[in-house]
């Protein structure tokens, strides 16, 4: 659920530096070559703390079963379509993009 979390707080990020006019490949704190978001990788950095608090807060609320997971051949536990939509939009839905966009504003 994290991955998904992570997955929605970088599309977010993504869209808020593109949307200041910046570029996403520029980065301060991440350095890695094959990684061409180091400017969303830097900004996410603060903010995973607030994707953790909302999955945990999601998994502690919500009641799974086991159609909401789907175990591969190698025995790797995926969430299934349905599940991570509901995840992604959870985390979407936290106050993670006004946080960015104060920021950015502050540039």
């Amino acid at each position: 659920m994290l991955n998904y979390g992570y997955g929605a707080l970088k599309s977010q990020i993504r869209s808020e530096i593109i949307a200041a006019g910046l570029d996403p490949s520029v980065g301060i704190i991440h350095g890695n070559d094959k990684n061409r978001n180091l400017l969303v990788s830097d900004l996410m950095e603060p903010l995973r703390p607030e994707v953790d608090r909302t999955i945990l807060e999601f998994a502690l609320s919500h009641t799974f079963t086991p159609g909401d997971f789907t175990i591969n051949q190698q025995g790797g536990c995926r969430l299934n379509p349905q599940m991570a939509k509901v995840v992604a939009n959870t985390v979407a839905s936290t106050k993670a993009d006004r946080i960015v966009g104060r920021f950015l504003a502050a540039l």
